[in-house]
């Protein structure tokens, strides 16, 4: 089957981009892993514009952007992409068995939560350590959680922990302060109880066989090094999904980012565009409403290099004649 564009992601960035590029009457087909991507697991969002003073929720605020998207003809594929061909504004991709090609390709592949990088870490996902508060939260009503972290994610999963239950959360922090967090999701914090602060501090070992019974800390804490907890959220960052722009042969920057000219949101790729949390067009200022207008543009300029390159993808006209 044959598009104008093809958008890999399944966050704000990549419905923006379906959007526009469907009012642009362009073919599009949005390949999505997870659909949702981090803003579904934003909990209430309060900085999105004309979210009104209670804010909105982030599963709520993807569901409307999906419903919008469906609604103007985008067509929607669940499963991950892979580099079948690329060749003169034509690219083939696979998910599962079926292939798809297209003019363009916008990359919104987004970002994955970074590991402690600790033994056992991966056994005991799920089984008292998380990396999502909006999902797995409300199992620790009534409990003492950790939070590792020191960022305004890390504040804001606190905050959630805290609204959802959790009898006690413990801060563990690297730095002595928390001053990389939003003010107003800091001040929130600051004025609960049951919030204890573990600053310059690390967690080096996990304990627990089939469940989290608790952790090992690098510096003792009120005189001893082991803190019993029932459920571990890890906020210590992410990491930039690379597979496919890999293979596509897109450049990053120092920091794993996709490389991208913050007007166009071209890669160095022809016809390969990207957005979102996985490039670095907005100067480190990820945020839903700058990975929505990176979607965009970046559908803007799809728009654009179909119009210019239209006869180039000879794959994608013999599809069409078929």
């Amino acid at each position: 089957m044959s598009y104008d564009t093809i958008i890999v992601g399944g966050g704000a960035a990549a419905y923006s981009a379906a959007i526009y590029a469907a009012r642009y009457n362009l073919k599009t087909l949005i390949v999505e892993k997870d659909f949702g991507g981090e803003t579904l697991l934003a909990g209430v969002i309060h900085n999105w514009p004309g979210a009104g003073k209670d804010g909105i929720d982030g599963f709520e605020l993807m569901k409307k952007m999906k419903d919008q998207a469906e609604s103007t003809g985008v067509e929607i594929v669940s499963g991950e992409a892979s580099l079948v061909s690329m060749k003169k504004h034509c690219v083939k991709v696979k998910v599962g068995k079926k292939e798809f090609v297209s003019m363009t390709l916008i990359l919104c592949v987004g970002m994955e939560h970074r590991k402690l990088g600790l033994d056992h870490e991966d056994d005991l996902k799920g089984n008292g350590v998380h990396s999502c508060a909006t999902c797995d939260g409300p199992l620790y009503k009534g409990k003492k959680v950790a939070v590792v972290g020191g960022g305004d994610s890390a504040v804001k999963s606190a905050n959630q922990l805290l609204d959802m239950g959790a009898a006690q959360v413990y801060m563990i922090v690297r730095e002595d302060n928390l001053e990389r967090a939003e003010p107003a999701n800091l001040d929130e914090l600051k004025a609960r109880k049951d919030v204890t602060y573990v600053y310059e501090n690390e967690i080096v070992e996990l304990k627990g066989d089939k469940k989290l019974s608790g952790v090992v800390l690098r510096v003792e804490f009120e005189g001893n090094k082991d803190l019993e907890i029932d459920g571990l959220f890890v906020e210590i960052g992410s990491v930039p999904r690379d597979d496919l722009p890999k293979q596509l042969g897109v450049k990053f920057d120092e920091r794993g980012q996709i490389n991208v000219d913050p007007y166009t949101m071209a890669t160095n790729v022809d016809g390969v565009f990207a957005a979102g949390d996985v490039t670095n067009g907005a100067a480190g200022f990820k945020q839903i409403v700058t990975a929505s207008a990176q979607g965009a543009i970046a559908a803007t300029s799809a728009y654009k290099d179909t119009k210019e390159h239209a006869g180039f993808c000879t794959l994608h006209v013999r599809s069409n004649k078929k």
